[in-house]
């Protein structure tokens, strides 16, 4: 972890803001490149940003003979460029703000898994690191703290669309918009709030984050245009729709009973659709076939496998796929979740 940590620490940043009341209160942020940084939404959304600032060094481990800090490795106080761009869903607590790119800036890489792909038997139990600035009592600096800590739940909180991860690190105010990091480097999700009961202290709640989907979603529209490198789009799943069962749904809201995938990468199409029950796929398949008719190719264990008749544009094979979960819908299933790409058109 100390490993993980020295390479991904000078990417976090403390967030110094004046609150509507004069107060000064004090939040994270983290660098994603090109200059643009994530935090949530609640550190500065209504509040004044008086300071962006970079305290620790890069690469390097200090020891009890550490040589002077270089021009490279010192601390960086940041100038913001642009007004915080925030997520329009109340919800979802993250925010976008851009600084002046400093070429000792480096950046944390995101993990390009999107929520419809997450699961809880991907995400429980795995290690992952949390980094922020909450204040330290006795203390008149911002001091960056690190907490090694393990997913314990996969939760959907009232009104998002995007996942939230449970870890087990106390919770404390200042840790709000600091990056909780896999054990590949990657940021999966940030801080974003303490779940606890009535007024109960914020110490004795859940630590939840917000999935890093959120604030990828939220950044490409800002213009953050990342490498493949960096973080993966894919744009070549244009369709992925899955569907549940009411009593599934009632036990698990993750879990899903069928699922519709339409692959597009401007060259090669290919449809599946996966379900055990043979009659409920097959009148998907049927609502597809009405707007966009399909060869189809084969059926192993639960998944038909198919392609386009002709060459349908990306509007269409979306289209087909709202047929198809609509027929589904009427047959009584609940929707999990659903994500649509652009394409490559």
């Amino acid at each position: 972890m100390q490993k993980l940590y020295r390479e991904c620490r000078r990417s976090i940043a403390y967030v110094t803001v004046s609150t509507s009341n004069g107060d000064e209160s004090i939040g994270t942020a983290f660098h994603i490149g090109q200059g643009y940084f994530v935090t949530a939404k609640h550190v500065i959304q209504n509040n004044k940003i008086i300071e962006v600032g970079i305290t620790q060094p890069q690469l390097r481990t200090q020891d009890a003979h550490a040589l002077p800090l270089s021009e490279i490795e010192r601390p960086l106080s940041l100038k913001v460029i642009s007004e915080p761009i925030f997520a329009e869903v109340e919800a979802d607590d993250v925010a976008i703000f851009q600084v002046e790119l400093q070429e000792r800036l480096p950046s944390i890489k995101l993990n390009s898994t999107h929520d419809i792909y997450q699961s809880e038997d991907l995400a429980l139990l795995s290690k992952v690191l949390c980094i922020g600035y909450p204040p330290i009592p006795l203390t008149v600096h911002p001091f960056q703290v690190a907490v090694d800590a393990t997913v314990s739940a996969l939760i959907n909180i009232r009104g998002s669309e995007y996942l939230s991860y449970i870890v087990s690190a106390t919770a404390r105010g200042g840790f709000s918009g600091g990056p909780i990091i896999n054990d590949d480097g990657k940021a999966i999700g940030l801080v974003t709030e303490s779940l606890v009961r009535d007024s109960n202290a914020v110490e004795t709640g859940f630590m939840a984050c917000l999935s890093i989907t959120a604030a990828a979603d939220l950044a490409l529209k800002c213009g953050w245009d990342p490498d493949e490198t960096e973080y993966q789009r894919d744009i070549e799943s244009l369709v992925t729709v899955k569907l549940a069962l009411p009593s599934t749904t009632e036990l698990n809201p993750h879990e899903h009973d069928f699922q519709i995938y339409v692959y597009d990468d401007g060259r090669d199409v290919f449809i599946e659709i996966s379900c055990f029950s043979k009659k409920e796929r097959e009148q998907a398949v049927n609502a597809f076939v009405a707007v966009c008719p399909l060869n189809i190719h084969k059926i192993e264990d639960c998944t038909l496998l198919a392609t386009p008749v002709d060459n349908p544009s990306p509007k269409l094979l979306k289209q087909a796929s709202y047929a198809a979960r609509d027929a589904l819908l009427d047959l009584g299933y609940s929707l999990v979740k659903e994500r649509y790409t652009s394409g490559w058109f």
